[in-house]
């Protein structure tokens, strides 16, 4: 550390005066300094620090090539879903390999019901349920955490098939 503070200068003459002494002993004696040029390492190219080294040995990679291909062929014809079926693997996994090997899907087939929407079949059931709870005098409230769902879908539900459940008020 080099510092401009003069006690610190003063303090460490002596110091500076004994390694000095000891550098012309040495040189008297016949010894001689070797000073080494600086080298730089060679550096690391551009492309070997972006792309990530591949860890795959020879036989797995034919076996993840062989399923890009098969995943490449049903890309043709199959949905992401109906891949994920049919080889076995999450969807998650699949856009990682499409990723990987630049494979596009077709897109999906519409539903005919919104996601958040229950299928006719489930609702009938509900309504059944629903009229049950309500033929044994079980409040609304009481219904929606016997039957666990939600308020919004029991007044969904209530006001869809016209049943006259009563609301309770205090």
């Amino acid at each position: 550390m080099i510092s401009n503070e003069l006690s610190l200068i003063q303090q460490n003459e002596t110091l500076r005066a004994s390694l000095a002494s000891s550098v012309e002993a040495f040189l008297a004696a016949g010894g001689k300094i070797d000073v080494r040029q600086v080298t730089v390492s060679p550096g690391v190219s551009v492309v070997e620090r972006i792309q990530t080294p591949n860890f795959q040995s020879a036989s797995v990679k034919s076996a993840s090539d062989a399923q890009a291909r098969r995943i490449r062929e049903l890309a043709k014809t199959l949905n992401r879903e109906e891949i994920c079926e049919r080889e076995g693997l999450s969807l998650g996994v699949l856009r990682g390999i499409a990723k990987r090997y630049g494979i596009q899907f077709l897109a999906g087939p519409k539903k005919a019901y919104a996601p958040n929407k229950r299928k006719p079949k489930q609702d009938a059931e509900l309504v059944a349920k629903i009229k049950d709870c309500m033929d044994r005098g079980i409040t609304r409230y009481q219904a929606c955490k016997e039957l666990e769902i939600s308020s919004t879908l029991i007044r969904r539900i209530i006001a869809d098939h016209n049943i006259d459940y009563p609301v309770v008020t205090r």
